[in-house]
């Protein structure tokens, strides 16, 4: 794959910027921790298709999600397309994973084991750019009173950041 240059949007929530996306999923998950983030996605795309706001009193916290995860889609992609760089494979034994661990997530085991694979498989399917206009346009349906709701695509871009999450 061709390098690429991305910004990972830390500044947005970090003091300043971070190009190691390893380093910035280290930070991120000091901010928040992965199941929490999963949450507020799942809140998120809740309040889509329902007449109240999200988080009316604080749509600060709303826009602190936002960049979160776009940093996330953001540093997913960077490992991915710059494979050579930052692909390092560790490998885990099966039996650090539990089966238990894998059948409360969206992953396969293989996946547990190897998230690089998670990247190549939703990367393969979406852009990030589709990922970004997707997860905005659910941010966007959560803090107004939209008579219709959001496009349908929005939903494999909601499967597709949970599983990212899960992946990191």
């Amino acid at each position: 794959m061709k390098k690429v240059k991305l910004s990972l949007e830390t500044h947005m929530w970090y003091r300043e910027p971070i190009k190691n996306p390893y380093y910035m999923l280290y930070c991120l998950f000091d901010v928040v921790y992965p199941p929490e983030l999963k949450l507020y996605l799942s809140e998120l795309m809740n309040h889509t298709h329902k007449s109240e706001i999200y988080l009316q009193n604080t749509p600060h916290i709303v826009l602190l999600i936002y960049s979160l995860l776009r940093s996330i889609i953001r540093g997913s992609y960077k490992i991915l397309s710059n494979s050579k760089k930052y692909y390092s494979i560790h490998p885990m034994n099966k039996s650090e994973v539990s089966k238990l661990m894998t059948f409360l997530g969206s992953l396969s085991q293989e996946e547990y084991l190897n998230p690089y694979l998670v990247f190549e498989d939703v990367f393969a399917k979406q852009s990030v750019i589709q990922l970004e206009i997707d997860l905005f346009e659910i941010t966007q349906f959560a803090l107004g009173d939209f008579i219709e709701p959001p496009s349908i695509e929005v939903n494999t871009s909601f499967i597709s950041i949970n599983r990212l999450i899960e992946a990191c």
